[in-house]
């Protein structure tokens, strides 16, 4: 296994900015609530998604099922198993959380209290339970892992998709922007507690415990192609997703254990040789 630098030694840079970026989006949610109440911001949102088509945001805010987010884990999850490890807690802690949040605070998703000319569906409609946003408590407890891993500058790109994503609930009509940023900090917040845990809990790291939930990703991913998740014009971006992932789980899984058992026989008929 080959993972440089560890994630138990993050950087001072991304010490530094994980609180602030948790303190940012407490702040942003007070303002939103502070100045229009929680429907704050949504036909803003909206207005904007406009620019890019309906396809566009129905194939991006799949990102926040976590077999897409394994599928783009899978090629590097031999390399870096201490990163591979601290999403899944982080992954599971996000959704605890956010499973509390939305039975204890029941709010309505704009397509309940919005009339059909007001909001612009993109793929289902989705009601009932919207806060916080489960997809982007999803994608954020992903990426902010991977921005400890490669330093701030690096994961930028992995933030500014990851926000893009998230700001694709809004756009779809499933979200309104309190939520995305709610879960966008569940999600930050559960990645912090994944990085402190993933050393600890070491027994996650253990060969045969990664190999078991590798493969279990793996199958995840395969189902990818055969759910369209409310969103059916995101098919080719669901298929190369899963043929990214499945590709890398074959060449960095699959191939090497094929090959050294296809060798054993050849050792074994040679001692009599």
């Amino acid at each position: 296994m080959i993972e440089s630098p560890s994630i138990a030694n993050q950087s001072p840079q991304f010490q530094d900015f994980l609180p602030t970026w948790c303190l940012l989006l407490a702040v942003a949610m007070g303002i939103l609530v502070w100045g229009d109440g929680w429907y704050a911001g949504f036909f803003t949102a909206q207005s904007v998604s406009g620019v890019l088509p309906p396809w566009f945001w129905g194939a991006l805010t799949t990102l926040g099922d976590e077999r897409m987010l394994l599928a783009l884990l899978l090629p590097f999850s031999l390399r870096f198993p201490r990163v591979f490890w601290a999403i899944v807690i982080a992954s599971l802690l996000a959704a605890l959380l956010v499973r509390g949040l939305k039975l204890a605070v029941p709010m309505p998703r704009p397509a309940e209290v919005l009339d059909a000319a007001q909001i612009t569906v993109i793929g289902a409609r989705r009601t009932g339970h919207g806060f916080p946003s489960s997809h982007a408590a999803t994608i954020f407890a992903f990426a902010a892992v991977w921005v400890a891993q490669l330093g701030w500058r690096r994961g930028l790109p992995i933030l500014g998709l990851g926000a893009l994503a998230s700001f694709s609930r809004v756009a779809v009509g499933a979200h309104w922007p309190i939520d995305v940023l709610a879960g966008a900090l569940v999600g930050s917040l559960a990645a912090w507690a994944g990085l402190v845990l993933a050393p600890r809990l070491s027994w996650g790291l253990r060969p045969k415990v990664q190999w078991g939930l590798v493969c279990l990703a793996a199958l995840a991913v395969c189902s990818l192609p055969f759910d369209a998740m409310g969103y059916p014009e995101s098919l080719l971006f669901r298929c190369a997703l899963c043929g990214f992932g499945l590709a890398g789980f074959w060449r960095h899984y699959l191939r090497p254990v094929l090959q050294q058992w296809s060798r054993q026989p050849v050792r074994r008929w040679s001692r009599f040789g």
